[in-house]
């Protein structure tokens, strides 16, 4: 099922673009869509609150009171995997809609065809395929954790204690050495003290002796390492 959330101010482009969505969807039949519409963001934040985000938002970019930019970052504060595609007139948007780590855009009016190309890519990008993950040895079994909801690892009594983009916590006896050599191949990983280990995609700011997560943590950096670790996310946040 591919939840797709619309926010247009406009209700006929409310109704062109749901109409390319009831079409993809039907010339897919191997994926079911359920769609959402909005002529408001703050209707779209208020739903996402109380039942949880969608896989793809279809966002226009000039809307009144909020713009097509601001709510997608309301939307990426949530931290949650989705894919985002701003409807616009015009391509002067491009540059932004990166910043938010958006897939592209459409120009209006929507083609069919631009459409459902860009619709096929998110899907590409939401597969299982396309989402790696850990595989963490628990007390009571194992438990596979998406490495883009995995925030932080702290080494604690023994343990190594996962926190989650959702407040959650893991602990698993296997050693922060052996967990950096898993994580190794993904650049968002890296080591800032000896008893860490951070995903770079939740730092919020760097200082010469800390980390601030967007959850709040604070982790020290030993001076020593400041300069190895300035350049380490400096190159993954150019790179991303």
């Amino acid at each position: 099922m591919l939840r797709i959330g619309i926010c247009d101010d406009k209700q006929e482009d409310i109704d062109w673009i749901k109409g390319l969505a009831d079409r993809f969807s039907a010339d897919h039949p191997e994926m079911p869509v359920q769609i959402q519409v909005y002529d408001l963001p703050y209707d779209l934040l208020d739903d996402i609150e109380k039942t949880g985000g969608f896989d793809l938002y279809l966002l226009d970019v000039i809307m009144p009171h909020m713009t097509g930019l601001d709510l997608a970052r309301r939307i990426r504060e949530r931290k949650e995997r989705a894919e985002i595609l701003f409807l616009t007139v015009s391509r002067e948007y491009a540059v932004d809609a990166f910043s938010v780590k958006a897939s592209g855009y459409l120009i209006k009016p929507v083609k069919k065809s631009d459409f459902d190309e860009a619709v096929l890519d998110c899907i590409r990008r939401l597969s299982p395929e396309g989402r790696p993950a850990l595989i963490l040895k628990l007390k009571d079994g194992f438990q596979r954790v998406p490495l883009h909801e995995l925030v932080y690892i702290e080494s604690f009594n023994h343990n190594q204690v996962c926190t989650l983009s959702d407040g959650s916590v893991l602990e698993t006896a296997v050693t922060l050495s052996k967990l950096m050599k898993e994580l190794k191949e993904h650049p968002a990983f890296i080591r800032p003290h000896r008893a860490y280990i951070v995903n770079m995609e939740f730092i919020r700011k760097l200082t010469g002796y800390e980390l601030l997560l967007t959850n709040g943590k604070r982790i020290p950096v030993p001076q020593s390492g400041y300069g190895k670790l300035k350049n380490a996310y400096l190159t993954y946040m150019t790179r991303t």
